[in-house]
């Protein structure tokens, strides 16, 4: 829109009549020509609407300042915040494959072999504890053996008994059997030696105390027959170190049973050299169920004093005369 300025014609004759009046004598109403009120009116409008556009281009300049300043400040606030960033590495390389069922079967039943193959070229010393328990939770009798296991002149192991009190147990009878699974499969678990009499089930992996292992279902392959007592089984789970399928810990229970009782019980290994993980302790805390009653087991063995056997056998030429008689001398390792 244009707008034309107003031309101030009048203004010779405004001052001719401003000269005229008096200082004393008012103003009248028609001083002023009325085409000047409307010019002055226009002039008045004109200097308004200057004015707004002046002040709104002010307040626009204003504004991209301020936004200039903004942005300004946050490029120079940059590295700070990237220093506070954490960065995180995602591995996206897959976990690992785990072994087969009959891949762990087959490494346990190696890595058992040469861990019993180990041990029979160990002496070590075991003290077992067998208790009776009462309705209070205090001990009513207690059998105690402390023994050496050894070797004799041939290289047999032995049972050296040096501490055997008398038995205080009345609820029941310490048997043979009692005796013999102490040094058979609660001890070790499964008998590599009669694997082939054994069904070996793959349960799965786990962890177990924060280590990788794999479970392994153990059961004989026919039931056991209590008319054979002599011929004990191992019933139960070991789990195997997932790195070398070494045996950490075994539960289970040791049958055929027949009228007498076995209880449930646990054996964990620890290593006892660099490459060996050996039987540290075994522990049972069962309730017993006989005709007629219950009784309150438990079992607290612990093996120690674990040193590799040498020893030296000395065979004599008996055909020789004494005097030409040679020694030969053999050393077990």
């Amino acid at each position: 829109m244009a707008f034309r300025l107003p031309t101030f014609s009048f203004a010779p004759r405004l001052l001719t009549r401003v000269l005229s009046v008096s200082p004393q004598e008012p103003i009248p109403q028609n001083f002023l020509p009325a085409h000047f009120d409307r010019k002055l009116s226009m002039s008045k409008a004109l200097f308004s609407l200057v004015r707004f556009l002046g002040f709104s281009l002010l307040l626009v300049f204003a504004a991209r300042l301020a936004m200039a300043q903004q942005s300004s400040e946050a490029s120079l606030r940059v590295p700070e915040a990237a220093a506070e960033v954490t960065r995180v590495i995602v591995d996206t390389e897959p976990p690992p494959m785990l072994p087969s069922p009959a891949r762990v079967i087959a490494g346990f039943v190696r890595s058992e072999s040469h861990v019993r193959e180990a041990l029979n070229d160990h002496t070590f010393k075991r003290d077992a504890t067998l208790q009776t328990i009462g309705p209070d939770g205090l001990v009513t009798g207690e059998y105690v053996r402390k023994s050496q296991f050894l070797f004799d002149d041939k290289g047999n192991r032995i049972e050296r008994v040096f501490y055997h009190p008398p038995s205080t147990i009345r609820e029941m009878r310490i048997t043979k059997e009692d005796i013999q699974d102490l040094a058979g499969a609660q001890l070790l678990g499964v008998d590599i030696a009669e694997m082939g009499r054994y069904r070996l089930s793959y349960v799965g992996s786990e962890k177990l105390d924060s280590r990788d292992v794999f479970a392994i279902d153990v059961t004989p392959a026919q039931s056991p027959d209590p008319q054979h007592m002599k011929q004990r089984f191992f019933v139960g789970r070991v789990w195997v170190d997932a790195g070398n399928f070494q045996v950490v810990k075994v539960r289970g229970i040791v049958e055929p049973h027949g009228k007498q009782r076995f209880p449930l019980f646990e054996t964990t290994r620890e290593p006892v050299t660099a490459t060996l993980l050996f039987p540290t302790r075994t522990s049972a805390d069962d309730t017993l169920h006989f005709t007629g009653r219950d009784v309150h087991y438990r079992i607290i063995v612990r093996y120690y004093d674990y040193k590799r056997f040498a020893s030296k056998v000395t065979i004599t030429e008996i055909d020789e005369p004494p005097s030409t008689q040679s020694a030969n001398h053999r050393t077990r390792k």
